[in-house]
């Protein structure tokens, strides 16, 4: 869930470009070895990407030209994608008769927000009630399929790819809904806490969430590595 107009420094930048392309170099290194649930979530960090590169071309063609920055409407764009790829992966793991009315039913509530705040505002701001429509009904269905690995396998945490990879984006969709719902608030009455909060969760959140998906496709990769050396 990304928020508001991108404008970072270098260091945050670079950060930020690191930790999607170790989760896309680590994903293409175990993409043979993942199932479904992982190979929805790798495409999901692919597309990411390509929207950040279009966010910082657009940004910076637009400070070249001393022009405002215009980048949100790309932003709400981008929310379709992340929502229905997230939301897809959960659809390959959660049983049929609880899991898939949940992540329907997550899927409805954020389109109807978008729609709705989208008709009420215009699409050249964020959408950031969709954008915590999205967040809740996420952290909703991805504790339902964190429950349900918990279930399945007796795997310890630092040992299960899929427990790491659940919980780096409940962390995320959940530490953001608070500051995504008050954000337009902040941008006005204190502009250097909705500065602060963006980049902790630009910096820390979201770099957090890439790097333990990144942790999870190298250990998928380790563990096939391994067997194949079995004898």
């Amino acid at each position: 869930m990304s928020t508001h107009t991108i404008q970072t420094g270098m260091l945050t930048l670079f950060t930020e470009i690191s930790c999607i392309l170790l989760a896309v170099f680590f994903g293409i290194l175990a993409f043979r070895n993942m199932n479904r649930f992982f190979r929805v979530l790798l495409l999901q960090v692919a597309v990411w990407g390509v929207f950040y590169g279009f966010l910082h071309v657009i940004t910076l063609q637009q400070q070249s030209q001393d022009l405002p920055i215009d980048n949100q409407w790309l932003m709400n764009i981008h929310l379709i994608p992340e929502t229905g790829l997230l939301l897809a992966a959960a659809w390959f793991v959660l049983p049929g008769i609880v899991g898939k009315p949940l992540i329907v039913g997550a899927f409805l509530l954020f389109l109807a927000v978008f729609g709705i705040q989208g008709w009420n505002q215009g699409f050249g701001i964020y959408l950031n009630y969709a954008d915590v429509a999205a967040c809740l009904g996420i952290t909703l269905v991805y504790a339902a399929v964190l429950y349900h690995f918990g279930q399945r396998t007796d795997k310890r945490l630092w040992r299960s790819p899929e427990k790491w990879a659940c919980l780096g984006i409940l962390l995320y969709c959940a530490c953001s809904v608070p500051y995504v719902s008050m954000m337009h608030y902040l941008e006005v009455n204190s502009p250097k806490v909705n500065t602060f909060l963006y980049y902790l969760i630009s910096n820390v959140l979201a770099n957090g969430r890439y790097l333990l998906l990144a942790l999870a496709f190298l250990m998928i990769y380790r563990a096939a590595a391994k067997q194949t050396h079995t004898p």
